[in-house]
């Protein structure tokens, strides 16, 4: 994988691209931020725990939310640049036009899936917050764990289109 992830001449030109990168840019650099936070929190809790018998509490239940919302809110960025594992085992002597033809099937694929888990998310989301379901220790809503991952999903599945439009264009040659 020696290809640039990050190479400004690899992001898309046309107005739908520009606007998906930049969304999930952003939701890669939130999800940046909540890693750095949840991290600082696991420190201090760790301290408190070691040195002063006073661990924070409930950071399990704060790691368990955010690492599941930090985690989807990376996958848009990760299918914009074409950052999923690809296992090329059975594919390294394919033609380009039969791995664009793969590559096309599994961001439809991708997309499909995505929206699917958005629309459950979503579902969940509402539930949870009809509900009043909260966490065990802090008495958080779950729900507040569950609203950044709806939006997470829908703008992966709209990656995955975009990325299988792109992938199609490569089918032709």
């Amino acid at each position: 994988m020696s290809e640039a992830l990050f190479d400004d001449t690899a992001r898309p030109t046309d107005p739908v691209g520009r606007t998906l990168d930049g969304l999930s840019r952003l939701f890669a650099i939130c999800s940046g931020l909540m890693l750095t936070a949840m991290a600082l929190m696991s420190v201090y809790s760790i301290i408190g725990r070691s040195f002063f018998d006073k661990p924070l509490m409930g950071d399990y239940e704060l790691v368990q939310m955010m690492s599941a919302v930090a985690v989807t809110m990376a996958l848009p960025f990760c299918q914009m640049v074409k950052g999923h594992v690809i296992v090329d085992f059975f594919t390294a002597r394919n033609s380009p036009r039969a791995n664009a033809v793969l590559d096309t099937m599994a961001s439809v694929l991708l997309a499909v899936c995505a929206f699917a888990i958005a629309w459950r998310v979503t579902v969940a989301t509402f539930d949870f917050a009809k509900n009043h379901d909260a966490s065990m220790l802090l008495n958080l809503p779950t729900w507040w764990g569950y609203a950044p991952m709806g939006p997470s999903f829908f703008l992966l599945g709209c990656a995955a289109l975009y990325t299988a439009w792109k992938d199609s264009k490569g089918i032709g040659t």
